[in-house]
């Protein structure tokens, strides 16, 4: 809803972000239930559990380079150091801003990141259109990586149980990298 009350209308290069980033984050679960070991972890990332006394998503964490990535079930979490940090949910393509100092160590629910604002500022745009480029790129990266690792057909293999496969398995990294080329600028 816009601040009119009015439903939101994205353009077509948002609902296919929210298309893809749906089926990655069912990909990146199905990594997780991989009978041959979990391929987030293998990949590099760190699992951590909520604490006993919170209800909510265990978070997976890589840390590399000045660069912070934290998967949740509901979404992504993006950082470089000096530049800021997104948060994109993963039913809504449309980046959060989170700012300087990410909160990503101390989320376990989608809620607590709801109040995150899009960003406003000529420079909140400009910044979270670079990260959620970088994001894009970075995991089509992973995707490559996934085929070196697991082979040609493992991607394939994991989408044919989900009955919304939007996008073919091997065109996945491809349909990442093309978001990339040009991100729109966000809408209000």
């Amino acid at each position: 809803m816009t601040a009119a009350g009015e439903p939101e209308v994205l353009s077509p290069y948002w609902l296919s972000g929210a298309e893809l980033m749906h089926q990655q984050c069912w990909c990146w679960g199905q990594d997780i239930r991989r009978p041959d070991g979990n391929l987030l972890l293998e990949y590099g990332f760190e699992r951590t559990r909520p604490p006993a006394e919170i209800s909510g998503s265990s978070r997976y964490l890589l840390d590399r380079d000045g660069t912070r990535i934290a998967l949740w079930g509901f979404g992504v979490g993006y950082e470089v150091e000096g530049c800021g940090g997104i948060y994109v949910n993963r039913y809504c393509f449309v980046p959060r801003w989170m700012g300087e100092l990410a909160p990503i160590d101390s989320v376990w629910r989608a809620e607590e990141l709801a109040l995150l604002r899009r960003p406003f500022t000529r420079r909140e745009i400009r910044r979270s259109r670079r990260l959620l480029q970088s994001l894009m790129r970075w995991i089509a990266g992973y995707e490559h990586w996934v085929e070196e690792t697991c082979g040609p057909h493992y991607r394939a293999a994991t989408l044919v149980t989900w009955n919304r496969t939007s996008i073919p398995a091997a065109r996945m990294a491809i349909e990442w990298n093309l978001l990339a080329r040009h991100v729109e600028e966000p809408p209000p």
